[in-house]
C-alpha cells in the first residue's frame, strides 16, 4: 500500500532525509489537490492580479483588454498563481513587482500569439554551499497558440485576432467585486431587458414547448438569469466555472427566449476560436471537464 509520509516533529526525535522530503513535498500535494479540486486537468491557475495593462473593453469576451498600442512592452501587475515546473512540481508564486516583456514584432500589441508566464526554479545565486533550497521566479514570454496548453506554461491572455484587443479570462479565479465580473453583470441587465422586451417567436415557442403563455417562457428565461447573476456574486469563480455557468444559461434561454440566447452568445464572444468560452457552444476554445 502507497503512503505519503507526513512531517511530525517531536522532542528528541531524528530528522532523517524522509522527514525533510515530507515538509518538501507537502506544498506540491497540497498545490495538485486544490487544482483537481478548482480545475481538473489544469497545470496552472491565476488567483490573483497578474493582469495585462490596458484597458477593460464593453465588447468581446468576458475580460477582455486593449493594451496601449504604442507601448514597446506588455506589463503585467503583481500577483499570485499556482504554477507547474518543467519538472511537473507545483509551486505558489507571488509576483511582488510588474513583469515587462517587449512585444515580438514592430506591430506591438497587434501581434497574434499567447502570452504566458514561465516559472522558473533556480539554486540561490549567492550561496557557494549546496543548500537545501530553491529559489522560484517568473518570466513572461510569447509562444504560438498551439503551445498554450503545454503544463510549464501558464497562459495569461490570447490575442482577440481583431489586431487591438486581449482575452485575459483564461486560467483565472475573479472575485465577485472584479472589473470583468462587473461588466459581465452589466450585460446581464441589458438581457434581462432583452427578454421582456422579445416578442413571441422561435423554434420553442413554435413549437409550443412550454405552453400557450409567452410571459411562461419569458419567466422561465429571466429565472435562469436571475441565478446565473446570484451565483457569480456570491462568490470567487474561476474561468472554468464561469464557463460552465454561462453555458447553462445557454442552455435554459435556448429552451425559452431564443433571442436572448444568441445575444448571450454575442457579448460573450462564443464564436471566437480563441476564447474559451466558445465551449457554450461546443466549440475548441474552452476546457470544461
Amino acid at each position: 500500500m502507497r503512503h505519503n509520509s507526513v512531517f511530525r516533529p517531536a522532542e528528541g526525535a531524528i530528522l532523517d532525509l524522509e522527514s525533510l522530503q515530507a515538509i518538501a513535498t507537502g506544498e506540491n500535494r497540497l498545490m495538485s489537490t486544490f487544482l483537481d479540486w478548482a480545475w481538473p486537468s489544469s497545470s496552472g491557475l491565476v488567483l490573483s492580479g497578474l493582469e495585462l495593462d490596458g484597458e477593460w473593453t464593453s465588447g468581446g469576451p468576458p475580460g477582455t483588454v486593449r493594451p496601449d498600442s504604442r507601448a514597446d512592452t506588455a506589463v503585467v501587475s503583481p500577483g499570485q498563481a499556482i504554477v507547474t515546473s518543467r519538472s511537473g512540481r507545483r509551486y505558489l508564486l507571488s509576483v511582488d513587482k510588474a513583469l515587462e516583456v517587449k512585444w515580438p514584432t514592430a506591430a506591438g500589441s497587434a501581434v497574434r500569439g499567447v502570452l504566458a508566464l514561465v516559472p522558473q526554479v533556480d539554486a540561490p545565486s549567492k550561496s557557494k554551499a549546496n543548500v537545501a533550497r530553491e529559489v522560484v521566479s517568473a518570466r513572461l514570454g510569447f509562444v504560438k497558440p498551439d503551445r498554450m496548453d503545454d503544463p510549464h506554461l501558464l497562459p495569461l491572455a490570447i490575442s482577440l485576432g481583431n489586431g487591438k484587443d486581449w482575452i485575459t479570462d483564461l486560467r483565472r479565479v475573479w472575485p465577485p467585486d472584479h472589473t470583468a465580473i462587473q461588466n459581465l453583470l452589466k450585460q446581464f441587465e441589458q438581457l434581462e431587458q432583452t427578454i421582456w422586451r422579445a416578442e413571441p417567436e422561435g423554434s420553442v415557442w413554435d413549437r409550443q414547448v412550454l405552453g400557450r403563455n409567452w410571459v411562461r417562457y419569458q419567466t422561465v428565461a429571466a429565472a435562469a438569469l436571475q441565478s446565473a447573476r446570484m451565483n457569480i456574486q456570491m462568490r470567487p469563480s474561476t474561468t472554468l466555472e464561469r464557463i460552465r455557468l454561462l453555458t447553462a444559461l445557454y442552455d435554459q434561454l435556448n429552451r425559452s427566449v431564443e433571442r436572448a440566447a444568441n445575444e448571450l452568445l454575442q457579448f460573450a464572444g462564443a464564436t471566437e476560436e480563441a476564447s474559451p468560452y466558445s465551449a457554450l457552444t461546443g466549440g475548441p476554445g474552452g476546457d470544461s471537464k
